[in-house]
C-alpha cells in the first residue's frame, strides 16, 4: 500500500518527509493509542509545522556569511512594555534599514520574558555592522555570521521557542510568530504518493549529498499515524585542479633528473665492481 512523500529543496538542503494518513496507510494500520486530537497534541503539531516552515524559509534565502543578530531593548524600558511596543520599534528599524539597503532580506522574532527581558532575534543578509548600528537606537547589538553550511534548522527551532516564550508571557499570540521581508523566496514543496508496502526505516544513501543525522526524526502525526523525516546537505564538489604549464615543465624536469641520477648511480656502481675484479 502507498505512503505520502514530501520533498523540498531549499538552498543546499533537501528535506524528505514520509508519512501515512487516514486515507493512505498500510492494510490494518491503526492509530496509536491516545492519538485522538487533544489540545496539547495539536499545539505540538502546530509548533512542529511552524518550525518546518521557518526552517525552509531560512535555508532557501540565506547562506553562510549572512548575519544572526540580537537586538536589545534597554534604553527605553518605560516606553517598551509589550510585544506590540517592540513591533513598533522593529517597524521603524526596518524602515531606516530599507532606505539604505532596499534589497535587504530578513526574518525576525520577538522575545519577551516573564521578568521583562526584551530582545529581537534576526537573520539578515550580510551588512556592515556600522549600518545596522545607525538604524538601531534602543540598545545593544550582538552579531554572528552564519556558518552551518546551509542548514539553519537550529536557528528556526530557537526562533519558534522565543515566539512561544513571548506568547506564554502575554497569555496569547499577538501578531505573528515571526516577521519576514517581502522579497523572501518561498520554498517549493513537491508531494507524491509512493506505491509501496511501507517506507524504509532508514534514510538511503545519496551520491553528492551528506545525511544530516540531527534531522532524522520519527514519530506520530496529530492524526495518529507514523511519519519519518530527514534531510541531506549538498556536498560542495572540488573544482578540478589544472596544473599550470610551468608546473608541468618543472615536474618533467624533476622526473628527468631523478631518472638520470639513478642511471648515473648504477653506472658508477657497475664500474666500481668491474675495477675490483681486476
Amino acid at each position: 500500500m502507498p505512503y505520502i512523500e514530501e520533498v523540498c529543496v531549499t538552498g543546499k538542503v533537501e528535506e524528505h518527509i514520509k508519512y501515512y494518513s487516514w486515507y493512505i496507510h498500510p492494510p490494518g494500520a491503526k492509530r496509536e493509542k491516545g492519538s485522538l486530537p487533544s489540545e496539547e497534541r495539536i499545539k505540538k503539531a502546530n509548533q512542529r509545522q511552524a518550525e518546518k516552515k521557518l526552517r525552509r524559509l531560512l535555508n532557501n534565502n540565506f547562506k553562510d556569511g549572512d548575519l544572526l543578530i540580537r537586538l536589545d531593548f534597554f534604553k527605553d524600558k518605560d516606553k517598551v512594555q509589550t510585544s506590540a511596543d517592540m513591533q513598533q520599534c522593529m517597524a521603524n528599524f526596518i524602515k531606516r534599514l530599507r532606505r539604505r539597503t532596499p534589497d535587504v532580506k530578513y526574518v525576525y522574532v520577538k522575545e519577551l520574558g516573564k521578568r521583562g527581558a526584551k530582545h529581537a532575534h534576526m537573520v539578515i543578509s550580510k551588512l556592515p555592522l556600522s549600518l545596522i548600528s545607525e538604524c538601531w537606537d534602543h540598545g545593544g547589538i550582538h552579531a554572528d555570521p552564519l556558518y552551518s553550511g546551509g542548514q539553519y534548522g537550529r536557528i528556526a527551532a530557537y526562533f519558534i521557542k522565543y515566539a512561544g516564550k513571548t506568547e506564554e508571557t502575554e497569555g496569547k499570540l499577538i501578531g505573528k510568530r515571526w516577521y519576514g521581508s517581502r522579497n523572501l523566496d518561498k520554498p517549493i514543496v513537491k508531494k507524491r504518493i509512493v506505491m509501496s508496502g511501507s517506507f524504509r526505516k532508514e534514510p538511503p544513501q545519496k551520491d553528492g549529498w551528506a545525511l544530516d543525522k540531527e534531522s532524522v526524526t520519527r514519530g506520530v502525526t496529530s492524526a495518529g499515524y507514523e511519519y519519518m523525516s530527514y534531510s541531506y546537505i549538498r556536498l560542495t564538489p572540488e573544482e578540478p585542479k589544472e596544473i599550470p604549464e610551468e608546473q608541468n615543465i618543472y615536474e618533467r624536469l624533476k622526473s628527468y633528473v631523478r631518472r638520470r641520477f639513478s642511471v648515473d648511480k648504477f653506472i658508477s656502481f657497475f664500474n666500481r665492481k668491474k675495477s675490483e675484479k681486476h
